[in-house]
């Protein structure tokens, strides 16, 4: 306990011949001309060091002492039951108003989001597989052998050839002679 005792004065002695007076020295020679700004630089990260140092052995010594842990620890465990407690009593008396101003739950709220993440994960199957075609499906039915006359498809309701041309009961080529 003496050594870290001693340990802190030298890092509160090293913060306090840092700051008030080597730090000032430096910015007076530096306001007088008699030095340059690297030197007041340096100056001013080694009191920023001691700083630093400082604070980090003061935090050491609050934290290493067993009456504080126990205080701060009790005090972390009220803070947690008196939030628990409040939100169990804001749970008890919203219970019932939500469903009557026509809110949802928050059972219905998390039902809702596994349903959206089900929908996602099975979008997400369903865009990882290929897209087929109706003509590539038919292609892999029939294997590598293709019809060359496929006769007429029905395309909107009417029957149309390869060409695209509807086939209505049009005479091309024909011709009706009056007798």
């Amino acid at each position: 306990m003496a050594g870290t005792k001693s340990y802190l004065t030298q890092e509160l002695t090293r913060f306090f011949e840092a700051v008030w007076l080597e730090l000032p020295a430096v910015a007076g020679k530096v306001l007088l001309g008699l030095s340059d700004e690297t030197e007041l630089r340096e100056a001013g990260w080694k009191a920023y060091d001691a700083g630093i140092s400082l604070a980090n052995e003061l935090t050491n010594a609050v934290y290493s002492d067993r009456v504080f842990g126990e205080v701060t620890g009790q005090m972390m465990e009220s803070a947690l039951r008196v939030r628990q407690i409040g939100g169990a009593m804001a749970a008890a008396s919203f219970a019932n108003l939500w469903p009557s101003i026509g809110l949802p739950t928050h059972n219905e709220m998390i039902a809702v989001r596994e349903e959206l993440a089900a929908l996602r994960e099975e979008l997400a199957a369903h865009s990882a597989t290929p897209a087929v075609s109706e003509d590539s499906a038919r292609m892999d039915a029939q294997g590598p052998f293709q019809p060359i006359w496929k006769g007429p498809q029905r395309s909107n309701y009417r029957a149309t050839n390869d060409n695209g041309s509807t086939a209505r009961g049009t005479n091309h080529g024909k011709r009706y002679v009056a007798a």
